[in-house]
């Protein structure tokens, strides 16, 4: 089959991903044919996310677009292409790992090459929230041999992602059913403090004078993250309730012991100490389940221009790959902006301690890294807003309380 491909150029405006001029030069394109692509992998945010590879959910949006429409106006499905403008949209192709695709999204970075030994790119979706992420993170940046048959009806589209189910098709599905539900739940030994993938959240309000369970888990929990330096008891007395103000301050719940709800364990407080504990059990299955060259695939399916607004160091080899083993001290004072080694020790510190959120450990102190900091220093006394001299940096108070 001979296709001619006409000179276009046209101004599309779309109401998916953003607005592009499409130009192509004349050619004569014999298909099938094989090519070489680089390919990497995106996917949809969704605000109620455990996890974001930027940290945050605009960051993942500016990273991946708002995607509910691909750029031709199809609505986004698993293993849809974004592929460079000379790969007209309803171009099929035969993607190894893949299978059958059709071309119907651009992107900003998704761009045809013209230097040698650099092939085109292509992007795939795979799917919205924290399963589409992690699906996306998995893939990575790979290059692959790729048929090209060109528009063609007559094939028809065959695709397969490890995983996928209709359900993820909902862009607004936000809760996690009851057989989906990896949300940490209490211990029954006393002896561990840890909260594992098996322990249920928090469910019940606490306040001043409550007994029981509930009071056991949040005594560890706070224990945990620094904020109850006591006896686990079961009993929620002055101290509990000062360790829950504490937190609430952290997490910008309350200003002073006089706000509504200080050191009230509510709704408001409960949601945000879930989403700590449950952050915390990403984290450990995502590095349990990473490979070495996880970091450095990810850094690889990032343009350069977004490595900054994602929070990843390019240094060396890449992003450090996550390791909390052995003892890790602070020797010097470290500011918003830096990229050195000690920004990774930073983040594990205060990743143990509750405040780091990042999904990867790097060498650069970025938003999320003063963000943390920030929460610090405000827990611990050593500031009390981030108007505050020295708010978000480690100088000396902060330096000193964290190696303390």
């Amino acid at each position: 089959m001979k296709i001619k491909i006409l000179a276009v150029i046209t101004l599309l405006f779309t109401s998916g991903f953003g607005s592009e001029v499409f130009a192509s030069t004349a050619e004569d394109q014999t298909y099938p044919y094989t090519k070489t692509f680089t390919i990497t992998a995106y996917y949809s945010p969704l605000p109620c996310q455990v996890r974001y590879a930027t940290g945050s959910y605009t960051g993942d949006i500016r990273l991946n677009g708002s995607g509910v429409r691909s750029a031709d106006g199809t609505p986004v499905y698993p293993g849809m292409i974004a592929a460079p403008r000379n790969y007209a949209f309803g171009t099929k192709m035969d993607i190894p790992g893949v299978g059958i695709v059709s071309v119907h999204d651009r992107g900003g970075a998704i761009v045809a090459s013209d230097r040698e030994g650099v092939y085109d790119r292509l992007d795939i979706w795979m799917g919205y929230g924290d399963k589409g992420l992690t699906r996306a993170l998995n893939w990575g940046k790979r290059t692959l041999n790729v048929v090209v048959y060109g528009k063609d009806d007559s094939i028809k589209e065959q695709v397969f992602l490890a995983g996928y189910s209709p359900s993820e098709a909902i862009p607004n599905q936000c809760e996690i059913t009851e057989e989906e539900d990896t949300t940490p739940r209490v211990a029954d030994s006393a002896t561990d403090s840890v909260m594992s993938s098996e322990i249920k959240k928090f469910n019940t309000d606490l306040k001043i004078g409550d007994r029981g369970d509930q009071v056991i888990a949040l005594q560890r929990e706070l224990t945990r993250l620094n904020f109850f330096r006591a006896s686990v008891t079961g009993y929620y007395g002055p101290v509990t309730e000062h360790a829950v103000f504490k937190f609430q301050q952290s997490r910008r719940l309350v200003g002073d012991k006089s706000s509504l709800g200080a050191g009230i364990f509510g709704p408001k407080t409960r949601d945000a100490l879930n989403r700590v504990v449950v952050a915390r059990d990403y984290n450990t299955r995502m590095i349990a389940e990473a490979t070495e060259d996880h970091g450095q695939r990810l850094i690889a399916s990032i343009d350069e221009n977004e490595l900054e607004s994602a929070n990843i160091a390019v240094a060396g080899s890449g992003a450090e790959s996550v390791s909390s083993e052995g003892s890790h001290l602070l020797t010097k004072e470290l500011n918003p902006g830096q990229r050195d080694h000690e920004v990774s020790t930073l983040q594990r510190i205060l990743r143990d301690k509750g405040f780091f959120e990042g999904m990867l450990i790097t060498d650069y102190f970025g938003p999320v890294t003063k963000d943390a900091v920030l929460r610090f220093q405000i827990a611990n006394n050593i500031i009390s807003s981030e108007n505050d001299l020295g708010a978000g940096r480690v100088g000396p108070a902060t330096l000193a309380l964290i190696n303390g």
